[in-house]
């Protein structure tokens, strides 16, 4: 379990980087407005969006560029943190578990090697891992593999993602 301190400090990090891929994007944003606006001018169109915001031509040049680079794709894609804010969506529906079992989960998932193949039935692979692990209670990897049971797809990931961070708090607890 991780302490209050590095709590702090993964919520600090996560924030800067959110904050970096907002800057990003949104500098994305902006060359591409300025691309598609200078295309829309046609010819002297960049030195007149110069003029008019009071910048360089290099600086809309470079703009243009950028937005070049970007292609199409770039302007249709999914906002960055999208999986972030999907998966806390999804712990938010997640069924109330008693502390000692989201310990239990977070302990098997620790111990497990995750990856692209657990998107299929991340849920039912769980439930087996539970079930094969020695937590020295049988009754309790009972309980935590049924619970895995009845999580669906990405309710699974989200209990996963959460438990791989340590971030137990944001599990719903009951008792």
């Amino acid at each position: 379990m991780m302490s209050d301190f590095h709590q702090r400090l993964a919520a600090a990090t996560a924030r800067i980087e959110f904050g970096n891929g907002e800057r990003i994007a949104g500098a994305d944003d902006k060359a591409r407005a300025i691309g598609e606006e200078v295309q829309r001018r046609g010819r002297g169109g960049a030195k007149q969006l110069a003029d008019e915001l009071g910048v360089s031509e290099k600086t809309i040049s470079e703009a243009v560029a950028r937005a070049r680079r970007l292609g199409d794709a770039g302007a249709r894609s999914l906002p960055h943190d999208t999986l972030e804010r999907l998966l806390e969506a999804e712990r938010r529906t997640l069924p109330p578990l008693p502390a000692s079992h989201w310990k239990a989960l977070a302990w098997i998932v620790r111990g497990i090697f995750i990856d692209a193949t657990w998107i299929g039935d991340p849920a039912g692979l769980l439930a087996g891992e539970a079930e094969d692990a020695d937590l020295g209670d049988e009754a309790l990897g009972a309980e935590v593999a049924a619970a895995c049971r009845s999580l669906s797809r990405v309710q699974a990931l989200a209990v996963i993602d959460a438990c791989q961070r340590g971030d137990l708090a944001g599990l719903p607890a009951s008792g």
